[in-house]
């Protein structure tokens, strides 16, 4: 007891600063869902109901975020705020992370910094980004690093940290393939280390201990996947992925992409790349940090860049691995700047106010928007037309569309969405019709063209009572087409003969949803 009251004492400020954000944060929890987040709530009821990813419900992204999502929704229950809720659990497992590494590299406040500012610039992050795999893949990125510099603590027990270090990578890997730019730089993070402290002998048994832990994790998920026959369409997935990325190597497009989300990620990330760039600033501070910090900081950044050009689309999702990174600078930059103060005037309140003003662009962010409809001001359908970017996702819609759905269909009931909105069979608790949640692998020129007629052979037993058919969804990026999914219909005969053979359309419309209602 008295060593546990002995740490909270130790580490009374980052621990209160962790509940601080996380408190701050809370209406995250009432935000909608993005549309990816439909695709990977779907595909985790199936997981939960015994199915297999893309087996029985496809989607591009690979599996680790679907199991978490299906963990999610087993401890919180099948809900908007249950898939929200799963950034609230993971987050400060890196948060501390985050704080150790600070501690360790600069001193313990610029740790307890650094924890601030990733609570606050996570939970600062759209609707849209958040609660994905480049966010909470932040997590185990963090939790790496950290098992990566205790290897270079201590000689005696490297291997096991090693160990752990390859076992959190093998779980990175799977994330998404491109982050073997992380793995790498890890390996000559430590590399580094040893050969500038030494034992250096001991790179080879802490290299096979490392190589060890990602082949018992990486492998063991490797053999998992295959034994569910998830292999050949994880193999589909890839190719398809790469065409998809192959689209933003053009130059043009690639400028124009890159140009477009610098400027999204300055308007989130202007306060932390200014307290960043204090590190340039003339301002000592009393201990040096850790030349460690600086080879760390350098590599992880340079994966991260790596990682957002080989996408080639610089979406602002691509940008969150370097988070952490970022949140580190800036700690030691305002760690900087708050001694430069103490030593002008001793004085608690320049870091009180630091505090306050990173609070304060969460509690911006989110209790602001939140309170009309924490209070009842304003209707659910009214909050979510506050997230409303302006593009084919309308989440406002979304609801819309489940509210009128409801008492025309049964939980449980099957849904066919010609789009890709699958977000409104997550929320109306409905089943996909067929595998296909969304239309661009029905479309897109580098999935398998005879994909088509399954869809339409599991639709003809299927027969759904409505369909929904978007409109004004024009995503040439994962289409290959500058239509929208109402004029491609007419570009899959088998579909759309299937659905003028079946159905009527309705008189009512709902946003860009147009709605065909079975013939009796």
């Amino acid at each position: 007891m008295r060593s546990f009251s002995r740490v909270l004492h130790t580490h009374r400020l980052a621990l209160a600063l962790l509940a601080l954000v996380l408190l701050a944060a809370l209406p995250v929890l009432t935000y909608p869902l993005w549309r990816d987040h439909g695709m990977y709530a779907n595909i985790a009821r199936s997981i939960l109901a015994g199915g297999t990813p893309y087996l029985d419900m496809w989607d591009i992204k690979p599996p680790p975020i679907y199991y978490i999502f299906a963990a999610g929704i087993s401890l919180f229950g099948s809900s908007t705020a249950a898939i929200r809720a799963i950034d609230f659990v993971l987050l400060p497992a890196g948060a501390l992370g985050l704080y150790w590494l600070g501690g360790r590299l600069i001193n313990r406040r610029a740790g307890a910094l650094a924890l601030l500012l990733y609570g606050v610039f996570y939970f600062t992050e759209t609707y849209a980004s958040l609660t994905q795999s480049d966010s909470l893949v932040t997590v185990p990125l963090i939790l790496a690093a950290v098992c990566a510099v205790r290897a270079g603590d201590a000689p005696r027990r490297a291997w096991v940290w090693a160990l752990l270090c390859g076992a959190l990578c093998g779980v990175i890997l799977w994330f998404k393939h491109y982050y073997a730019f992380f793995v790498v730089a890890l390996v000559l993070f430590h590399g580094w280390q040893r050969w500038r402290g030494g034992p250096r002998a001991a790179l080879l048994p802490e290299g096979l201990a490392f190589a060890a832990g990602g082949l018992l994790v990486g492998g063991g998920l490797l053999a998992y996947f295959v034994a569910r026959g998830m292999w050949a369409e994880m193999l589909l997935v890839a190719q398809g992925t790469a065409a998809y990325n192959a689209q933003g190597y053009d130059l043009s497009a690639f400028v124009a992409s890159m140009h477009n989300y610098l400027g999204f990620r300055w308007r989130h990330w202007g306060v932390l790349l200014l307290l960043a760039a204090l590190c340039l600033a003339p301002l000592r501070l009393a201990t040096p940090p850790q030349p460690r910090r600086r080879a760390l900081l350098l590599l992880w950044i340079s994966a991260g860049l790596a990682f957002v050009v080989i996408q080639a689309k610089g979406f602002d999702t691509h940008w969150l691995p370097l988070l952490p990174a970022l949140c580190l600078l800036a700690a030691e930059g305002l760690e900087r700047l708050l001694q430069r103060l103490s030593a002008w005037r001793p004085s608690p309140l320049p870091l009180a106010l630091a505090t306050a003003g990173l609070l304060l662009i969460v509690l911006h962010s989110t209790w602001l928007r939140a309170f009309d409809y924490l209070t009842g001001r304003e209707s659910r359908v009214q909050y979510y037309a506050r997230f409303d970017e302006g593009g084919d996702v309308r989440p406002e819609q979304s609801l819309q569309m489940v509210d009128w759905l409801q008492p025309r269909l049964a939980p449980g009931d099957t849904l066919y969405i010609w789009g890709f909105r699958p977000e409104v069979l997550y929320m109306g608790g409905w089943r996909p019709a067929t595998r296909f949640q969304a239309q661009f692998p029905l479309v897109a020129p580098w999935y398998p063209p005879d994909w088509r007629q399954q869809n339409v052979d599991v639709l003809w037993a299927a027969m759904p009572r409505y369909v929904l058919v978007l409109e004004a969804d024009y995503m040439p990026w994962v289409t290959g087409s500058d239509l929208d999914s109402h004029q491609l219909l007419v570009q899959y005969p088998p579909l759309s003969d299937w659905l003028s053979a079946n159905y009527e359309r309705i008189d009512t419309k709902i946003g860009h949803f147009l709605i065909w209602k079975r013939r009796l």
